[in-house]
């Protein structure tokens, strides 16, 4: 009996150790769920310095246990991990749902966000998420071969979009079914489409996409570099009247890789944009994948840029 106790108080020990490390108890003191839910970390957690001992025999807790921080640290195991992970998304959709995707995301709310990120990334279950991107070994093992779609984001250029008193951004994808091929969606509805009932309003819907060649970095196994290649606008839908037969408005960028290539060799600082530095680790257009797993992707924008969480769908029809 002596000898399970201490096997039993020496795996508790270590289980305090993996929870502190990744800081899976650092919650608001309330969340707002949904209408009428409300949920309190003060009901169901309890800090993560110490253990509370539960009394069998009474329910209650009590501070007998030393803090885990005197414990040595351990390699969290596999399941800590997936339950870390899965706290922290659970909180992580929370905030995408009451700030509107980080479009009405406050100071605090980003900050929050950004500290769930980072407990994220350093459980990320995926090594090599780059891996087949290139889609020039034609292996079905590519992490990032998916249609994710953004449940948050920080990157201005994308919470700009929520200021137009024109157009209101709707679903935002990113599709990278055909590697090394990576589609970036919007769907834009009118402004005053979200001020009343759908069933009151004829919807209208036109479909931005940006399409970029993506391939992996040297040197960092989790860094995807991106060209764009494209832009097309199509219009879906036209006071609710289908029209996505009409010709989309598209444009070329390939030709500006054109001509890069050729004026690279004559114009220092171009070398990085063209075709022979566009591998090099730290060449201009990347975004660095910091969470994955089979339902939820985490990227980090090249500096200024932003974050963006998408989850994974089963298609990004309009």
């Amino acid at each position: 009996k002596m000898r399970s106790y201490h096997n039993l108080l020496s795996t508790c020990l270590g289980m305090a150790a993996v929870l502190h490390l990744t800081g899976a108890f650092i919650l608001p003191q309330s969340i707002t769920l949904t209408h009428g839910s409300h949920y309190s970390s003060e009901t169901s957690l309890r800090p993560n310095t110490k253990f509370y001992n539960a009394d069998t025999d009474t329910g209650s807790f009590s501070d007998s246990v030393p803090s885990d921080t005197d414990s040595d640290p351990q390699l969290p195991a596999t399941e800590s991990n997936t339950e870390v992970s899965t706290d922290l998304k659970r909180k992580l959709y929370q905030l995408a749902a009451s700030y509107d995707r980080g479009f009405a995301a406050t100071p605090k709310a980003r900050s929050e966000a950004n500290e769930i990120i980072e407990q994220l990334a350093a459980v990320n279950p995926t090594e090599n998420a780059a891996r087949g991107i290139d889609g020039d070994d034609f292996s079905d093992d590519v992490p990032l071969r998916a249609t994710w779609r953004m449940i948050w984001t920080s990157a201005f250029d994308v919470v700009s979009l929520g200021a137009s008193p024109i157009a209101a951004p709707s679903a935002i994808y990113q599709r990278i079914t055909d590697p090394p091929i990576a589609t970036n969606i919007i769907d834009f509805i009118p402004r005053a489409q979200t001020f009343f009932p759908s069933s009151t309003v004829p919807s209208s819907l036109l479909r931005a996409e940006v399409t970029t060649r993506a391939s992996s970095r040297k040197g960092s196994a989790n860094r995807v570099g991106l060209v764009f290649e494209g832009v097309k606008l199509q219009p879906i839908e036209f006071l609710g009247q289908k029209v996505d037969n009409l010709p989309p408005l598209s444009v070329d960028l390939t030709w500006q890789q054109d001509l890069i290539e050729q004026i690279a060799s004559f114009v220092p600082g171009l070398e990085n944009f063209s075709s022979e530095g566009k591998d090099d680790v730290d060449a201009p257009g990347y975004f660095d994948v910091e969470y994955l797993d089979d339902e939820l992707l985490i990227i980090c924008q090249q500096a200024p840029g932003g974050r963006f969480a998408l989850v994974k769908v089963d298609n990004c029809d309009p």
